[in-house]
């Protein structure tokens, strides 16, 4: 398809589809509380033509549609929103509120972009399902809950998404980019996103009154200098050239001002590409937390308890093969100079996950420039973060070629190679 009979294609859509996103926007949800969310896209995609499921592993939401003989192919948007207070001032700003995992009442918003991207995947299902040619194959279209928790594809794929529908040959995913300039496209092959690990890690003590320190064991200077220590790991421990990141996100302890505690609870984040980095991380927060610990003066049964939470997920790999593909396809429809090839992000993506499955599923994940020269939209996971509707139409467009690129009867996966 050309750039011009995609952009007439989406420019029919967007009307209805700048107003699902701001519908969409004002109505976000938490990880594994996607039920609205879900609900709307099962009835968008019903109404596209599209056999739908709902339900799949939690809010999991499965459209559906053949056309022929041809290869199967997956197209996911993330659709959970993140517990953030929005201050963008839109007139259809988020105000909704809901508990959390641990039942505190928070803020909800839209700040990764979810919203555009299941805009997007609506717009071009649609389309895909109104061409009567041109495509041969299947479309599975997948609405994942529980992104940000990078915990929604293994309970999709646990609950029988490659067993109960029909198998992908190929599955392809895109993200807003503030860091790329609107109207263009990042694509990487090979490792594209990093790996993340979040860790718990209750550092004891020996609990007393404030004024008598000498008669305890203080559990937040230890925390402190823990947080500090861990600094050194990665100025110092990780090789030049490789990426090793620990960020301590959140520090508890404590509840009156002159009472030590016995203990204080640090939530850790760590990313890396390489495996070996990983186990380089896990075990020098071991041994530096256990050291300070020790040399505070506390034996092992108060040892620092580090435990690896289930949100974890290995770097996220792009196929060369189908990147090669769908980057030359992009190229075709919207210039050399609109399709830029961009580092590893440090962000990590539980879309790698659909890859991991043997045999393996080939994948191509690929961005949607958002940002501008001045900083306008703000940032992931930002309090700011608004990116401009008009988006929706590259978004849209971008999907519309990669997967007639991968259905065209004449494309390798087609003939099953």
């Amino acid at each position: 398809m050309s750039d011009d009979s995609v952009s007439s294609l989406v420019e029919r859509e967007y009307p209805s589809l700048l107003k699902l996103y701001k519908d969409l926007h004002a109505r976000p949800e938490l990880s594994g509380q996607e039920a609205w969310t879900s609900e709307r896209l099962a009835s968008e995609l019903g109404k596209a033509g599209y056999t739908v499921t709902r339900g799949v592993g939690g809010h999991g939401v499965v459209g559906v549609l053949t056309r022929g003989d041809g290869p199967v192919l997956m197209i996911r948007a993330d659709m959970d929103g993140l517990p953030v207070r929005e201050e963008t001032d839109l007139p259809y700003q988020s105000t909704v509120r809901a508990h959390d995992p641990y039942g505190r009442e928070v803020d909800v918003m839209h700040a990764c972009g979810h919203d555009l991207h299941m805009a997007a995947f609506i717009g071009a299902a649609r389309i895909l399902a109104g061409r009567r040619n041109g495509w041969s194959g299947t479309l599975v279209m997948v609405g994942q809950p529980s992104e940000e928790t990078v915990s929604g594809a293994a309970r999709m794929i646990a609950d029988g998404l490659f067993t109960r529908f029909p198998r992908p040959d190929a599955a392809i995913a895109l993200h807003v980019a503030p860091d790329i300039p609107a109207g263009s496209i990042g694509y990487r092959d090979g490792i594209i996103s990093a790996g993340g690990e979040s860790l718990d890690i209750v550092v004891a003590g020996i609990g007393g009154h404030a004024a008598h320190p000498e008669r305890a064991r203080d559990p937040v200077v230890i925390a402190a200098q823990i947080i500090l220590a861990f600094q050194t790991i990665v100025s110092r421990e990780v090789p030049p050239g490789e990426l090793g990141i620990i960020t301590v996100a959140s520090v508890h302890g404590g509840i009156k001002h002159n009472a030590i505690p016995d203990e204080v609870t640090l939530q850790v984040n760590i990313r890396y590409f390489n495996n070996d980095i990983r186990d380089l991380l896990l075990n020098s927060i071991k041994r530096v937390a256990e050291g300070i610990a020790q040399s505070a003066g506390l034996s092992p049964p108060l040892f620092p308890r580090i435990t690896l939470l289930p949100q974890s997920v290995p770097p996220m790999t792009n196929d060369r093969a189908l990147t090669g593909t769908i980057t030359t396809a992009f190229r075709q429809a919207y210039g050399e100079g609109r399709v830029i090839r961009i580092e590893p992000v440090t962000g990590s993506e539980d879309f790698g996950v659909f890859g991991l499955v043997e045999p393996r599923i080939p994948l191509c994940y690929f961005r949607i420039g958002c940002g501008d020269a001045i900083g306008s939209c703000g940032f992931l996971h930002s309090s700011r973060f608004a990116p401009s509707p008009g988006v929706i139409r590259d978004a849209t467009g971008a999907l519309i070629v990669a997967a007639t690129t991968i259905l065209d009867p004449s494309s390798p996966y087609s003939q099953g190679t």
